[in-house]
């Protein structure tokens, strides 16, 4: 079988901008950028499912605009914690009401990559809000966006995608 070299190079280049999305540095909870605390502000909780084992942790990036979306210099929030079961869940607290996208990914060696083969194609587990995926990389920002209003409690429910 022939695997067309332009169909691998869009695949790398769009991996490889997934990866990049969702890496940070090593410290286990990104800060928040500052902002007044309001008392409308609302939760989110992303519960992940599809863990093949517990190894490792698991990478989770917000972003708040389209613009933003999956540039690793403009993510809102993050958090890299230990997987805890499957389901792991992880909330975002104090979160103004707007539209939010989110990527993850299960670091199962520790190393904060994203691991690919030889074409790029992820060897860990990935995922959107939404569930959203794209052809040949990451989703659109609009199909991965979600609402969260006001004074409120988000859930979203993400399945690990495996190749």
């Amino acid at each position: 079988m022939r695997i067309n070299s332009t169909i691998i190079l869009i695949a790398i280049a769009s991996l490889w901008l997934f990866q990049t999305a969702c890496k940070k540095p090593s410290d286990e909870i990104q800060p928040a950028p500052e902002f007044n605390e309001r008392a409308d502000t609302s939760s989110l909780v992303v519960q992940i499912k599809g863990f093949k084992n517990t190894n490792g942790k698991v990478n989770i990036a917000l972003y708040n605009t389209g613009s933003s979306f999956n540039n690793p210099d403009q993510i809102y929030r993050s958090s890299f914690v230990s997987v805890s079961g499957n389901p792991t869940e992880v909330t975002f607290d104090s979160i103004p009401s707007g539209d939010y996208a989110f990527a993850v990914f299960h670091d199962e060696n520790n190393n904060q990559n994203l691991d690919q083969n030889f074409l790029g194609i992820p060897k860990e587990g990935f995922c959107f809000s939404n569930n959203a995926m794209g052809s040949f990389g990451p989703p659109s920002y609009d199909k991965a966006k979600f609402n969260i209003p006001s004074k409120s409690k988000v859930t979203q429910v993400v399945d690990l995608v495996f190749y």
